[in-house]
């Protein structure tokens, strides 16, 4: 069964506008921007489940027809904007009751999480409270804070990763948590040794042709991605090797790199013909090439092979080197240039 991305969100002044002891479910009204954020979530797959304490019915002061009248307004009215609620989980109990559902603690989400084979990886928990971002920080899921009508002071929670203005806010967050964590899964240090040797093993072990390339691609223009294309079509995984910001500064001065290496990394994640990034910070990508022992390495320009640095290395592991053509009149110094004239 597949797993699931949720949004386990807390009910009160985190949906909807909280008066204290919510009982009138002609009184529900839901915060700003509400839809417009749960929107936005469901249009990349997530879905939603509420998570909620509700001390007044142990109190006595809710009663459990007044609570599901609430709860399937607030439904009613998402409902109204396209916006499906799967399940409401509910603590009834107060703190005296000492229970393993009342939020901060983890039973409501324990539950949630089995029930829809929730991935802890790509869900979130979103709510005004510390409280109601606690129960994932054992779980390995993330927590997002909208703060509610009081400003209340707590320690933040350990899974705590941003703070939000409001419900599309924490959207835009959250879709951006997700862009970075699927190019996380290209991206790598050149520290990381064991790791990338196991990728580039398994990869040999499918008879996987491993091309390995390198450079800066500060401000991509035509000419690098003609260059990195040309690169993914001597092989079948194109590894790409990316300066660091320190090596970058010694090779072309201290104003570059103008975008940072994760930055640059980000935007090259994307591209579907480069299969791995690996950010190095040497001068040279000789300690890397032995990491991968690539069955190809290219290299752009009018370099001769045997004059390379990394010539001998990769040789030595059975490669060979391959030098291809820059696009004519591309640069990322020209682009740079012309970005100053214009100013």
């Amino acid at each position: 069964m597949k797993k699931q991305k949720i949004i386990f969100l807390d009910r009160d002044e985190t949906l909807n506008h909280d008066p204290g002891y919510l009982r009138d479910a002609s009184l529900v009204q839901l915060k700003d921007t509400v839809p417009e954020g749960l929107s936005l979530m469901r249009e990349f797959g997530f879905r939603f489940v509420v998570l909620t304490n509700q001390s007044g019915v142990g109190r006595g002061i809710i009663s459990p027809q007044e609570l599901s009248e609430v709860n399937a307004r607030i439904s009613k009215i998402l409902e109204e904007n396209s916006i499906h609620l799967e399940k409401f989980y509910i603590c009834p109990h107060t703190e005296k009751d000492n229970c393993n559902c009342r939020k901060p603690a983890t039973g409501l989400l324990e539950q949630a999480m089995q029930e829809f084979n929730a991935d802890p990886e790509h869900s979130y928990l979103v709510g005004d409270r510390m409280r109601d971002i606690l129960p994932g920080a054992g779980m390995g899921i993330e927590g997002v804070l909208v703060p509610g009508r009081e400003t209340v002071q707590e320690e933040p929670a350990p899974n705590l990763v941003f703070t939000a203005e409001n419900m599309l806010d924490a959207a835009g967050y959250i879709l951006q948590r997700e862009f970075e964590k699927k190019a996380a899964e290209k991206i790598f240090y050149a520290e990381q040794k064991d790791a990338i040797r196991s990728r580039m093993q398994e990869l040999k072990a499918k008879n996987k042709k491993i091309v390995f390339t390198n450079g800066v691609f500060d401000i991509l223009h035509p000419g690098h991605v003609q260059y990195l294309y040309q690169a993914s079509r001597l092989g079948d995984h194109l590894v790409l090797g990316l300066n660091s910001d320190e090596s970058v500064k010694r090779l072309k001065g201290p104003e570059r790199p103008v975008n940072t290496a994760l930055d640059r990394a980000l935007v090259l994640s994307r591209y579907k013909f480069i299969k791995t990034i690996i950010i190095f910070s040497d001068d040279t990508p000789v300690e890397t090439l032995q990491t991968v022992q690539p069955a190809v390495h290219v290299k752009g320009g009018d370099y001769i092979a045997e004059k390379l640095p990394e010539y001998i290395t990769v040789t030595e592991n059975g490669g060979r080197v391959i030098i291809l053509p820059f696009r004519k009149g591309y640069s990322t110094t020209s682009v740079i240039e012309r970005m100053r004239r214009r100013q």
